[in-house]
């Protein structure tokens, strides 16, 4: 569990990090973004087919199945009702995001299954805790990231106040994954950690 901590904390200080990046422009050439988000998928990506999947499929084949193709047409869902990337193409000339309601929720959410993918990862071993905990915390910069570019043209606080929502969501899934995971049968923990791996 120390190690889940030390994970949640630097998930936090990351998302913190990625929003205090002011600009766009500043921090990356708009051409070269397409070169951060592939980075950021390929990370996920490669965890959840290196580590997470082949895993729940030990344990429960069937049920492994079901849960990596639950999590991703959620995932694929949830993208298209809350777009949480600042531009459709990543070398578009865009200057303002209207972050509204439904895009500060995806984000919440997303953010909440990162932790509820961390708890069960715990409890498939520190091996795969710390694969699934480098690639979150990894692409926790670009969460933070988003919401500094998608609110650019809104108050500071608001931005805070999005930011440090999106910042605590993870421990939040952690927490409340790591409660229920510990009395799991073995192919209800199979179920939810193909879950964790299919919304990478």
């Amino acid at each position: 569990m120390i190690i889940l901590g030390v994970i949640l904390a630097l998930s936090i200080a990351a998302t913190v990090a990625g929003g205090a990046a002011p600009v766009v422009d500043r921090v990356v050439a708009r051409a070269g973004l397409w070169r951060v988000q592939a980075f950021r998928s390929g990370i996920l990506i490669a965890v959840a087919f290196g580590d997470v999947l082949p895993e729940a499929w030990r344990m429960a084949p069937g049920y492994a199945g079901w849960g990596a193709l639950t999590a991703f047409v959620f995932c694929y869902a949830a993208e298209n009702v809350a777009p949480l990337d600042p531009c459709h193409e990543a070398s578009e000339d865009c200057h303002a995001h209207p972050l509204g309601k439904a895009a500060v929720a995806g984000l919440f959410l997303h953010s909440f299954f990162d932790g509820v993918n961390l708890g069960a990862a715990a409890y498939a071993g520190t091996p795969v805790l710390i694969a699934v905990g480098a690639a979150t915390i990894l692409h926790k910069l670009a969460d933070g990231f988003t919401i500094s570019t998608m609110m650019t043209g809104g108050s500071s606080g608001l931005r805070r106040a999005a930011l440090t929502a999106v910042a605590l969501a993870t421990p939040i899934g952690a927490l409340s994954s790591s409660a229920v995971a510990a009395r799991l049968e073995p192919w209800a923990f199979a179920l939810l950690l193909a879950f964790a791996g299919g919304s990478f």
